[in-house]
């Protein structure tokens, strides 16, 4: 198993833009899935109200656009 962390912004239905980030732990033969591992994550810290967003205070309801991903191996 590896560790992996990532990064993920982009922008909900009106405008509003998010930022999640986060760990994962995947296998070589899992790393594969890593882009729907992280955004299963990231989709759970929007729901959960846990993201970053660029107007605090604003809702940030779906739809939601992904305008980067960045996942790396975890340095240890």
């Amino acid at each position: 198993m590896k560790t992996y962390s990532y990064q993920m912004t982009g922008t909900a239905a009106a405008g509003q833009t998010w930022r999640t980030a986060g760990t994962i732990e995947l296998s070589n033969a899992e790393f594969s899935n890593a882009s729907a591992v992280a955004l299963l994550d990231s989709f759970q810290q929007l729901t959960k109200g846990k993201a970053v967003y660029g107007k605090p205070g604003v809702g940030c309801e779906g739809p939601y656009s992904v305008t980067r991903l960045l996942i790396e191996e975890a340095t240890q």
